[in-house]
């Protein structure tokens, strides 16, 4: 903009040099005449921002000091009281600066304490920078195995490693871990086998009764199986079914992605899970190629409530044939 309005001045500057005495009269005659007035101009668009960089835009007071952050990427879970400040996933890399700053203006304070339910980019993607914060981060151990490199993911836009020393879990479980923190039992629980990737956990907060699922449930919508990072479909059958056992007929349900949740949205969920298997199975044994499975439709009862991207459907079917065809 600044070169093009020096290249007007300079025109006008030029103009200016050239006239010659004979036009001065008939300038100072336009000179005596009141202008128009200039029609209005219409402002620019303002610039959408760029893609997730806003932090979370809706808080769910869950009770019991815990929030569900609800903006892109998963959903967060958030816990303030006497102990800390203690969070369920951070979203992108490129919001995480302003979810930190929101996050501590709602609290009071920074995050003390981080725990990843998977390493996927849209759940710990904000890794470094709330390390840089001084939250402890916590994770399954194949959290930290993709993030550092040891383990490869395959998909799923896999990570950039090394991951920063600072974005890595400095505490590692297998099977889970409990904290004892602003009157809550936090048990983190690991997935009983691969589902939405090799590394999921979920969280409980018990006296509390909220249930945080990480990507194992994601509300009224097909899952996401990421093979390259070792999920599986028949992990997910697994993993809902766990999940069912911890909670109860009252439990608030934060999912992965999508609204607060109820028990039995977790059992929708298993039954389309279970009836998805059943369906491409009926396929496979029936000889039918994947092309064929695929244009079958087999999912078509469920699709309505699970389809919520055109082509989901298709995706899960691929998923399932191949796992059942292995």
């Amino acid at each position: 903009m600044r070169v093009l309005l020096s290249t007007t001045a300079a025109m006008f500057a030029l103009a200016a040099c050239t006239t010659t005495e004979a036009a001065a009269p008939a300038l100072a005659t336009a000179a005596a005449t009141p202008a128009p007035a200039p029609a209005p101009v219409a402002s620019a668009p303002a610039a959408a921002p760029a893609p997730n960089t806003q932090p979370f835009a809706r808080v769910v007071d869950l009770g019991s000091g815990i929030s569900m952050l609800i903006g892109a990427g998963g959903n967060l879970g958030l816990s303030v009281g006497d102990d800390g400040v203690f969070l369920i996933d951070d979203q992108f890399v490129t919001n995480a600066e302003a979810n930190l700053a929101k996050i501590e203006q709602l609290a009071k304070g920074k995050p003390k304490y981080l725990i990843n339910t998977h390493w996927h980019f849209d759940h710990a993607g904000g890794n470094e920078t709330f390390g840089k914060g001084g939250a402890m981060i916590f994770a399954s151990d194949n959290v930290r195995k993709r993030l550092t490199g040891e383990v490869k993911s395959e998909s799923r836009g896999a990570p950039q490693v090394p991951a920063a020393k600072v974005a890595l879990p400095v505490v590692t479980f297998v099977e889970g871990i409990d904290f004892h923190l602003n009157g809550q039992t936090i048990r983190a629980i690991r997935a009983p086998m691969p589902a939405h990737t090799d590394g999921d956990t979920f969280v409980y907060f018990v006296e509390a009764d909220v249930l945080h699922t990480g990507d194992l449930y994601m509300k009224d919508r097909y899952p996401f199986v990421d093979t390259g990072s070792g999920g599986t479909q028949a992990g997910f059958i697994a993993g809902v079914e766990k999940l069912l056992t911890v909670a109860g007929a009252n439990t608030k349900i934060i999912p992965g992605h999508g609204e607060l949740a109820t028990k039995a949205d977790l059992q929708a969920a298993l039954d389309m899970h279970k009836g998805a298997r059943a369906a491409v199975d009926a396929q496979v044994k029936a000889g039918k190629t994947l092309e064929q499975t695929v244009a079958a439709k087999p999912l078509a009862q469920w699709t309505p409530r699970f389809g919520g991207s055109a082509g989901s459907d298709d995706s899960y079917v691929t998923v399932i044939y191949n796992e059942l065809k292995k």
